[in-house]
């Protein structure tokens, strides 16, 4: 991939000072960032599924924009089929991945929430954006399937991960948008295709 923002989704921590500047300019164009949505962090308790978190204070966190297979027989599990012509094993299996990537990535681990314009459900779940920060002390090249981005307001040039958008650029997840939280639409499309071209995970 030729441009800057490209590099960057495979970029190892030993050379991201020699792109920064670069990069805090490409990633100013493609992530828009809102000031009226602001970030939370909180830590994470356990992975639900695919999609949703417990976090330690009881709040449970749905991802926007995203849509993982069941991991068991259900309701859903009957519109997947439909939606994806794959049978109930495969995709069952594909939900049980996501859920375990998710487990692997977060369990305890601090993440920065940003929410969009619908922020909670009536249920009190929330809706929002995950991220969370790679140890800039670490040597280590991310992997293929992340969606990685200089962090915006820090002193220390630190790359995070976006979550919602690693999980549809590595094949966990279908991209999945409900009005009114949109903002990522076009990203998420993009990252989709090249999921679907790279013939990553739901994709096979």
């Amino acid at each position: 991939m030729g441009s800057n923002a490209s590099r960057l989704l495979g970029l190892g921590l030993s050379q991201k000072s020699a792109c920064a500047a670069a990069l805090v300019f490409t990633f100013s164009l493609i992530m828009p960032f809102s000031p009226c949505q602001a970030a939370d962090s909180f830590t994470v308790a356990s992975v639900i599924d695919g999609e949703t978190l417990q976090l330690s204070n009881g709040e449970t966190v749905r991802l926007i924009g995203i849509d993982v297979p069941a991991s068991s027989k259900n309701v859903k599990l009957k519109d997947d089929i439909k939606n994806t012509g794959k049978d109930s094993p495969t995709l069952i299996a594909a939900g049980k991945n996501a859920a375990k990537f998710l487990r692997k990535l977060l369990k305890n681990k601090k993440v920065v929430l940003e929410h969009d314009a619908l922020e909670k459900e009536k249920s009190g779940r929330r809706w929002a954006y995950v991220y969370f920060y790679l140890d800039p002390h670490l040597n280590m090249e991310i992997p293929e399937g992340w969606y990685a981005e200089l962090s915006p307001g820090t002193e220390e040039r630190q790359l995070r991960v976006f979550l919602n958008a690693t999980m549809i650029r590595s094949g966990y997840a279908s991209m999945k948008i409900v009005p009114p939280n949109a903002k990522f639409q076009e990203l998420f499309s993009k990252l989709q295709e090249e999921a679907k071209a790279q013939k990553r995970g739901l994709w096979k």
